[in-house]
């Protein structure tokens, strides 16, 4: 009956310490939407120049890559340059059927292989052991259960 006492203790606490966390979570919300709603301009005007500032690198990289094309130039001005990137381009299933034929490049899809193996034994490989463990789960909320938490 000790261990079911210990384990009625660690309920307890387990509960109040959600109950902690959810309400320093709400404040933290409820102080964040006050901050926003005070500083809704300053939001916008971060917005409207992280949008300007995406924007204007866009055709600083284009007009890089532009100048270059015409050049060949990899440094046309100081702050900029050309990176030569290395780019293949294949079929997926071309590419699976050389790696099954060269026995290499080949990744097992976990969770698919679980899926089959545990659905029935007719898929079910032979070195795969399938085993039970407990897992303890806890409710939600506690305080349905423990009428004594605070």
């Amino acid at each position: 009956m000790v261990e079911q006492t210990n384990l009625i203790e660690q309920i307890k606490t387990v509960a109040k310490a959600r109950e902690e966390q959810s309400l320093l979570s709400d404040l933290k919300k409820k102080r964040l939407a006050e901050w926003e709603e005070r500083n809704a301009a300053l939001l916008s005007d971060i917005a409207d120049s992280s949008q300007f500032l995406a924007d204007v690198e866009a055709l600083l990289r284009e007009t890089t890559i532009k100048v270059y094309q015409d050049t060949g130039n990899k440094a046309p001005a100081k702050g900029v340059g050309i990176r030569e990137m290395t780019k293949l381009d294949y079929d997926p299933k071309e590419a699976f059927d050389w790696a099954v034929e060269h026995k290499v490049c080949l990744k097992l899809d976990t969770a698919t292989f679980d899926k089959m193996s545990k659905l029935a034994s007719e898929t079910k490989p032979g070195f795969v052991k399938i085993t039970t463990e407990p897992q303890a789960t806890i409710a939600t909320d506690l305080s349905k259960y423990i009428t004594e938490v605070k």
